[in-house]
């Protein structure tokens, strides 16, 4: 029972972006699974093929990437942003991550097998434009990001990260942000000082 009341969230969170019919809710439902992860979990290891898609019940998960011994954070995956989970180019190439996707609050995931996920784009018209819709709206968070790292000073940056992440801040470890925003947790703590006082 608690799997069709959590999968639901997500059959909710799909209907908010296409009209799904019984017969999708269908096809989906028994394809899914819960997965419960605690602080500290990794869900994709660097190196290994990312299979499945998942998406956030409950928690917070970080994804990055190891460079020459230190931590690179790409961004944060929960509920309210961000909500789908997965190393996408690995996903989507076949190969292995260069991303490290771990819990960092304890929750819960919903996952499908990517395989599954796809034929339901072959059967199905409203998966397969939530599928185009989903694809779209990560291009366009992506570009941002993008464009925030090269183009907006480290403050600009964190004026961001507090309008798109206005929960975080006293949820995860400052030098998590810090990585985020490409700014050492001292220049940070000097940042939020001056955000303070404004």
């Amino acid at each position: 029972m608690d799997e069709l009341k959590e999968s639901k969230r997500l059959i909710n969170f799909i209907s908010s972006w296409v009209d799904l019919s019984q017969i999708d809710i269908e096809e989906l439902q028994p394809k899914l699974s819960i997965e419960i992860y605690d602080k500290g979990d990794i869900i994709v290891k660097q190196g290994q093929i990312c299979k499945y898609l998942k998406f956030v019940i409950s928690g917070i998960y970080r994804v990055y990437q190891l460079k020459n011994g230190k931590e690179i954070t790409s961004y944060f995956n929960y509920e309210s942003r961000n909500p789908l989970v997965a190393s996408f180019v690995s996903l989507l190439k076949g190969q292995p991550s260069n991303e490290i996707i771990e819990c960092i609050v304890p929750g819960k995931l919903i996952s499908i097998p990517y395989s599954d996920w796809k034929n339901l784009y072959s059967i199905s018209s409203s998966f397969n434009t939530f599928g185009r819709l989903i694809a779209e709206f990560n291009y366009v968070l992506a570009i941002e990001r993008i464009e925030s790292l090269q183009y907006q000073s480290a403050s600009e940056r964190y004026d961001i990260f507090i309008k798109c992440y206005p929960n975080l801040l006293n949820l995860i470890p400052h030098h998590y942000i810090a990585s985020y925003l490409g700014v050492t947790p001292e220049s940070l703590s000097r940042i939020r000082k001056v955000s303070i006082k404004k």
